[in-house]
């Protein structure tokens, strides 16, 4: 298993170079508690297991080495040992708080043994060429803005033959913002950093990949907006109110009723993506 250095008594990790960077966080407690009341735990996102088993569809991970860039609270990982029979899974991010709850989760279903969680630095990816069989990174991916370094450094730290699977959100077309969707990122407050499709694509075919597919997700999207509205208007706006108060509750709604417009506009295009390494 691949060692962490350590960084405190409850999270470890290797940090680049440059050294640790004092940061505002995004995914506060009270921000994640939202998010797994939508999702289920250890999901910052939408789709659950269902959706990594999407992502993964068609791939044996059976006693693969893999890499989760932005593995938030961990539920990715757990799926793709406990349903999709990895031997080994190595969760990054670069926020502490999100890498001690994935200990926590590992430690509580019993996983700590195949699970290693580590916090990083924003850069490259700090393990040696050749590293892992598969990289895996569901929707955190649109936080970092050098997509291109991005590709080539995942294509760098797979072993030859080596695939990478990952969904990103992405903009449908290019041009300026919509108002609507400079209302939803405005309202979302996070660091985001989208290319559409095609440019994806080129960029994946320039760092190296082959074979390399984008599946656009919209469709999919629309109706998991629907039902996220849904939810929030809900079963989870209990628990929503009590963590964010009315107002917060409110504001909420909001943000996704604008989600889902984009979305059906598509404007916000979510693909999965996938591409391998050559060499094998």
């Amino acid at each position: 298993m691949l060692a962490c250095q350590a960084v405190d008594d409850r999270i470890e990790g290797p940090r680049s170079m440059s050294g640790p960077q004092e940061r505002e966080l995004e995914y506060t407690d009270d921000f994640v508690a939202v998010l797994e009341a939508m999702w289920g735990e250890g999901f910052l996102s939408p789709g659950g297991p269902e959706e990594v088993a999407r992502i993964v569809e068609g791939v044996d991970l059976s006693g693969a080495r893999v890499l989760d860039v932005g593995c938030g609270t961990g539920g990715c990982d757990l799926e793709l040992i406990r349903r999709h029979g990895a031997a080994e899974v190595v969760g990054i991010d670069v926020e502490p708080q999100l890498v001690a709850r994935c200990h926590d989760l590992a430690a509580a279903k019993g996983l700590a043994d195949r699970l290693t969680f580590c916090l990083v630095e924003p850069g490259a990816l700090p393990y040696p060429d050749g590293s892992f069989d598969v990289v895996f990174s569901k929707d955190s991916m649109i936080h970092i803005p050098d997509k291109a370094a991005l590709y080539r450094d995942v294509l760098r730290v797979l072993a030859p033959g080596g695939i990478f699977l990952g969904s990103d959100w992405l903009r449908g077309f290019e041009g300026r913002n919509s108002p609507t969707m400079e209302r939803w990122l405005r309202s979302v407050d996070l660091t985001f950093a989208m290319a559409t499709p095609e440019r994806t694509r080129l960029a994946m075919e320039a760092a190296g990949f082959v074979e390399v597919e984008v599946r656009n997700r919209n469709e999919w999207f629309r109706a998991q907006s629907r039902r996220d509205l849904a939810q929030v208007e809900g079963p989870a706006k209990d628990a929503i109110r009590e963590v964010w108060g009315a107002d917060g509750l409110e504001r909420y709604i909001q943000r996704t009723r604008l989600r889902v417009e984009i979305v059906d506009s598509g404007e916000l295009c979510p693909c999965h993506l996938t591409g391998r390494k050559g060499g094998a």
